[in-house]
């Protein structure tokens, strides 16, 4: 059975997988191989946890829980993609374009998996919407190795910085970009198209498994936190776009920070997370719902 200690241990593996990469990023201090022996640490913990939680009872959820934590080990390592350094570049594109590909197969097996529920037509656009934006994201990442294979990397150094982040290039650039820069804009754009998608697809998942096989109430909050994620940066765009230059900044960099493709893997690891436990529940909510005289075996004539 999945305690609830367990439960909130499991839970802390994603802000603890986010600070770490953060400080590898940001503290000085942290040598290459300190950082090592903390993310090695990091990822034979949550194995180790999983294992605690019977992960076997339920495969999906424990692909949704991993997807986290198995993207947070790999860029941890690489850092801020750049083409400045396109080898840590193409490991941060392989393995965000593997836990998009886990992510959309995630989604594909949950919807089948409650393909009979009252509530699917009014699920299923929201399902093809994340098949559609995993597609294009698909093309943001393979235009990555494509800059790198062509020897164009060098072009994109000179660019991203403008036209790479959302905080900048939504807020006008200083001068017109070449096509580099102009690509670039696209490519980003295609991205937030794809957290968008993903926040909006999960939050219909949840819709789809509440009651069921996660409680109303952790399927009404991961309900409301993939829609407001997903308005954050559709509303962020937007002012971004209109507002002066003075007032631009905090929409510009609310869009950055959401749009971030990690955060496409913070919905789908509490869902995880609480498909773990309504797992683990669910034969004691069977047998608690039994008739008396079924039960036990003992108690037939």
């Amino acid at each position: 059975m999945v305690t609830r200690t367990t439960v909130i241990a499991l839970l802390t593996l994603w802000p603890i997988g986010l600070l770490l990469v953060v400080a590898n990023m940001e503290v000085a201090e942290i040598s290459a191989p300190v950082f090592l022996a903390l993310d090695i640490g990091y990822l034979c913990g949550s194995l180790l946890l999983l294992r605690q939680a019977s992960c076997g009872r339920d495969r999906i959820a424990t692909i949704l829980v991993l997807s986290g934590v198995g993207l947070f080990f790999i860029v941890g390592f690489t850092g801020i993609p750049t083409a400045d350094e396109p080898d840590l570049m193409m490991l941060n594109t392989a393995a965000l374009l593997g836990a998009a590909l886990t992510l959309n197969y995630a989604v594909v097996a949950l919807v089948w998996r409650r393909r009979h529920s009252p509530v699917m037509a009014s699920v299923l656009p929201m399902i093809v919407l994340v098949i559609i934006g995993t597609t294009l994201y698909i093309a943001n990442l393979l235009a990555r190795f494509a800059v790198v294979f062509s020897g164009a990397a060098p072009r994109q150094v000179a660019v991203e910085d403008k036209a790479w982040v959302a905080y900048e290039y939504l807020r006008g650039l200083t001068a017109p970009p070449d096509f580099m820069g102009y690509a670039l804009v696209w490519l980003d754009l295609l991205q937030l198209a794809y957290v968008v998608c993903a926040f909006l697809g999960f939050a219909a998942i949840s819709r789809l498994l509440r009651g069921q096989f996660i409680t109303d109430r952790v399927g009404r909050i991961i309900q409301v936190a993939g829609n407001g994620l997903a308005a954050i940066i559709v509303i962020g765009v937007g002012c971004a776009a209109v507002l002066p230059r003075e007032f631009d900044a905090v929409p510009a960099w609310a869009v950055f920070v959401a749009g971030i493709p990690f955060m496409t893997t913070l919905l789908p690891f509490v869902l995880g997370v609480a498909l773990l436990r309504g797992t683990a529940l669910a034969p004691h909510r069977h047998n608690s719902q039994l008739p008396a005289d079924t039960a036990t075996p003992s108690s037939r004539p």
